[in-house]
């Protein structure tokens, strides 16, 4: 009971600092907006940015489940992913965004297999960076 409702606060605080930062890009504060980002990385997943720049996808997957007990494992990938979609959306290289964009759906195929829960927005979000990478 209390390790759910651990992994519930979590995903609730995540989304709220995401919240924060998509309002910040509408209103073009992109000067402190990456760096905001990057302490996202470090506070939800133990790591500076540039690690799940450099790491492929199978690295990322394989450090998920090596720091984070079992039982979140999953939700962890799956605010990963949704973390490294923001983020391709504040970049102004194409490259770096299709290298984004390939480790979203990655970890999205990921979970789309090992997940128990079926997901509408998983398939819509897996259809849309597919689209994206074409």
């Amino acid at each position: 009971m209390l390790e759910r409702d651990y992994i519930m606060r979590l995903i609730r605080q995540f989304f709220e600092a995401l919240e924060k930062l998509k309002e910040k890009r509408e209103k073009q504060e992109g000067a402190t907006l990456q760096m905001e980002t990057d302490d996202m990385y470090r506070s939800f997943f133990h790591q500076p940015a540039p690690f799940f720049y450099e790491a492929n996808s199978d690295i990322l997957i394989g450090y998920i489940q090596a720091r984070f007990p079992e039982k979140e494992c999953l939700h962890r990938m799956e605010l990963l992913a949704e973390l490294l979609y923001f983020d391709s959306t504040i970049k102004t290289s194409e490259e770096e965004q299709r290298m984004l964009w390939g480790k979203v759906l990655d970890l999205l195929a990921f979970l789309d297999t090992h997940s128990d829960t079926f997901s509408f927005e998983r398939r819509r979000k897996m259809e849309e960076v597919s689209a994206l990478l074409n």
